[in-house]
């Protein structure tokens, strides 16, 4: 766990990286990337390292950014957080409570704080509630935390996805932390990878572009329920008419001004 004082150093180089940076140094956090740029985090600064081994090769520019660590991730307060029926609690708590998810987001989104994390937890407990939920599918999982409340909530078959390495790892170690490797499975790679397997959830908390282009594809009638937000009003309407040509009902809408929502169900699916 990063100390909230500690500076996190953040270098922007242009393009996505697509293989490990090279002999890191101890300060080195991880890597994201994100519409056509890389971000490298660190616990000091490591312009030398970023010149020499990460930008040289293709003689790319570099931008570094200094922080620290609580401005850059809020983090869960010291006495922890409840949500949808289930506790979070940081991974520096000294009596978790029983039943409990230990969270540790490190640099990565989903510390329990963003509208759209609240939101999607409320209608993942929403749909367990009313029918037996065996699985779920997670996109874009960030820290784990909707997996890991989906385990929590009694859900025994859950696959945590994302496209980021950073993401993947911070997943990985918060379910090893909770002892729920049995139950949940975390995968690199493409949301739409993962579409033909049917889940009887699917979480989606993605940006609109990537769920614009997703929504169409051909692997997403064989789920039951879709749990979509991270998106406008305005961008709301565009998805649930694709949604509804597909012959899901949407509906449960939740607004958290700019952010909303909403439950697709697919009737067909008993």
């Amino acid at each position: 766990m990063i100390p909230p004082e500690t500076h996190i150093y953040v270098y922007e180089v242009q393009g996505d990286m697509d293989f490990d940076p090279p002999s890191p140094p101890s300060s080195f956090v991880g890597l994201w990337n994100e519409q056509g740029f890389s971000y490298l985090f660190f616990t000091a600064p490591e312009d030398w390292y970023v010149k020499d081994r990460i930008c040289s090769p293709r003689e790319l520019p570099f931008t570094r950014h200094e922080m620290r660590y609580k401005d850059w991730q809020r983090g869960l307060p010291a006495e922890g957080l409840r949500v949808a029926g289930v506790s979070f609690v940081p991974a520096d708590h000294r009596g978790p409570p029983p039943g409990a998810i230990i969270l540790d987001p490190s640099v990565v989104f989903g510390d329990g704080s963003h509208p759209t994390t609240r939101s999607c937890l409320r209608s993942v407990e929403y749909i367990v509630q009313r029918e037996q939920v065996n699985s779920l599918l997670d996109l874009g999982t960030g820290t784990g935390i909707l997996s890991l409340a989906a385990a929590a909530m009694g859900i025994e078959n859950v696959l945590a996805v994302d496209r980021n390495r950073l993401a993947v790892a911070t997943a990985l170690e918060n379910v090893r932390v909770n002892s729920l490797s049995s139950i949940i499975q975390v995968r690199h790679g493409e949301a739409r990878w993962f579409l033909d397997e049917p889940f009887d959830v699917v979480v989606a908390n993605l940006p609109f572009h990537v769920l614009r282009d997703l929504v169409p594809l051909r692997g997403v009638t064989v789920h039951k329920w879709w749990v979509v937000s991270g998106i406008y009003r305005d961008q709301s309407a565009i998805l649930e008419e694709l949604f509804s040509e597909l012959g899901f009902q949407c509906h449960r809408h939740q607004h958290d001004p700019p952010w909303l929502t909403f439950i697709a169900h697919n009737e067909n699916i008993r």
